[in-house]
């Protein structure tokens, strides 16, 4: 039990920044539903968490969304914040110019975390929202991320991964064939994500590409992938288009980062 009376307009900022993190987009209407206030306060309190820098209204439209700067909230993520507000506007541009979302997520011991993501703008109920741990090896992310780790860091992930008793921590098959795939990554400088991981995850709806985010020394910072559609159309001729831009968002984002690195 508190001492005071808690501050209500902070309940309600709060109520609304977790209905637009946990729903998002979304509209002032659904919001008004969703936390049962009133217009006039939904709207004063959207005004303000967009002028601080944790909401933004997706251009010509009417709903919102949060930033990558909520993430600072989290403690966990507190070292990662100038990369994820970096990220957040070029990752939401690239759906714009693409049709299809995307996912940022960055290495953690001995899995790859989805620190960011638009997927929701898929129409999809998908599985790996924000803040889900996803596999190393099974993964586009996970896999350009290990291809550009130094050798002794990628060999305590894997050991670490493995450690977790995960079905993708542990399939012999990917093991026994992933230095030649990391080596063909290095070499092509992206990764899809394998095949038997999206029939069983995802039933095959859709592929996914990720390309790492490295700093002007070489380092992996983080990864984006783009999540499409398998109904889309012939994958090659939709890859010609996409993992361009894709490169170019994450290189967009290190010359943003500069000489900068992400402990």
């Amino acid at each position: 039990m508190t001492s005071y009376e808690p501050v209500r307009a902070i309940q309600r900022g709060l109520a609304v920044l977790r209905a637009i993190s946990e729903h998002g987009p979304i509209t002032v209407a659904d919001l008004v539903s969703r936390c049962s206030l009133p217009q006039p306060t939904i709207v004063r309190v959207l005004e303000t968490l967009v002028a601080e820098g944790y909401v933004y209204r997706q251009a010509g439209k009417s709903t919102y969304l949060v930033t990558g700067r909520t993430l600072a909230l989290s403690r966990g993520f507190d070292s990662k914040s100038h990369l994820l507000q970096i990220s957040a506007p070029v990752i939401d541009q690239m759906h714009v110019q693409i049709g299809w979302p995307s996912n940022l997520a960055i290495f953690d011991r001995d899995a790859m975390v989805i620190v960011y993501s638009n997927r929701a703008s898929l129409g999809l109920s998908l599985p790996g929202q924000m803040g889900a741990r996803i596999p190393l090896m099974a993964t586009g992310v996970g896999q350009v991320t290990l291809a550009f780790m130094p050798e002794e860091q990628r060999k305590a992930a894997l050991s670490r991964a493995q450690e977790t008793g995960g079905r993708w921590d542990c399939d012999a098959h990917m093991a026994a064939t992933l230095v030649a795939r990391l080596a063909q990554i290095r070499r092509e400088g992206y990764a899809f994500a394998d095949e038997e991981y999206l029939e069983a995850v995802y039933r095959s709806r859709i592929w996914a590409v990720a390309v790492p985010i490295l700093t002007t020394d070489g380092k992996v910072l983080a990864a984006i992938s783009s999540l499409v559609l398998t109904l889309a159309g012939e994958r090659r001729r939709l890859l010609q288009t996409i993992l361009p831009i894709l490169r170019r968002a994450a290189v967009n984002i290190r010359h943003q980062l500069g000489a900068e690195t992400v402990t």
